[in-house]
């Protein structure tokens, strides 16, 4: 049955309206979605800037602790050395790289380990290069540490270091200033690097051949002969308990086997043997 004319109108502006209702709500759920995202990218991007490149994070080289030193390093030398990171967040701080930096900069360092303080601080580790024996170069005298490391020059030759002498044997017993290679000293530095403080501290000199044969002397003009750089922990236990008792020379060279000697007697103590 035909609805009268008058009813289309009725039916076709309602479903226009409900239509138009329904594109309206649309768009206002699109808007909604755009705004909403909107707001969290901006939220994400404020965010990562106050964290990353914003001032609420950034470095201030005046909370830059540092611990471990012997006092030969200062803070604020560990502080310039760093100083180049200030503001930077600590979030972006490479602490790798920042220890390396310590380490290569500041050469009485053998190793830095660099932590974060939060909010805007550094923690900064030092284990430091311990001076052991002195050599005699053009210039003055070296200090050095058991890998070599020359940690610094003096003019005179400073107490209470190992010396590294010629060696006698291969001089000919000459007379002035002899060389002295830089693989003796690295063995002798290695040597006395391996001593117990308590042997260190009786020692007054070293010297090695060519061939990395070492020797030490003693205060009490006793000697040492160490043999190459192998087993040198080993070597420096054995010989720490051979002075335990009096001999004029310690012989460490076979470490199993150690024996002591006294000029005085014609006969060779040998020591019980150490595993």
């Amino acid at each position: 049955m035909a609805l009268p004319r008058g009813d289309d109108r009725v039916v076709s502006t309602g479903l226009a309206d409900r239509l138009k209702e329904r594109q309206q709500a649309l768009r206002r759920l699109r808007l909604r979605r755009v705004t909403t995202a909107a707001a969290v990218v901006l939220v994400v991007v404020l965010t990562t800037w106050a964290l990353l490149f914003s001032p609420l994070l950034g470095l201030k080289t005046q909370s830059i602790s540092v611990v471990g030193s012997d006092g030969s390093v200062s803070d604020k030398q560990v502080r310039d050395v760093l100083a180049s990171y200030a503001g930077d967040s600590l979030l972006r701080l490479d602490t790798g790289r920042l220890s390396a930096r310590v380490s290569d900069n500041l050469v009485r360092v053998r190793r830095a380990q660099v932590t974060r303080a939060w909010p805007r601080g550094l923690r900064v580790q030092l284990t430091m290069r311990v001076p052991v024996a002195t050599v005699q170069g053009p210039d003055g005298y070296q200090i050095l540490d058991n890998e070599a490391v020359v940690l610094e020059r003096v003019p005179e030759a400073p107490s209470g270091l190992v010396t590294i002498m010629p060696d006698s044997a291969e001089t000919g017993g000459a007379v002035g200033p002899r060389a002295i290679s830089a693989k003796q000293v690295a063995a002798v530095t290695q040597v006395v690097g391996s001593l117990t403080p308590e042997t260190l501290a009786q020692v007054s000199s070293g010297s090695a051949t060519e061939a990395g044969q070492v020797t030490l002397t003693l205060s009490n003009g006793a000697s040492v002969v160490w043999g190459d750089t192998r087993d040198n922990t080993l070597k420096a236990r054995v010989l720490a308990t051979l002075m335990t008792t009096s001999a004029s020379i310690y012989d460490v060279s076979s470490p199993h086997r150690p024996t002591t000697r006294s000029t005085d007697a014609a006969s060779t103590a040998t020591s019980s043997q150490t595993s």
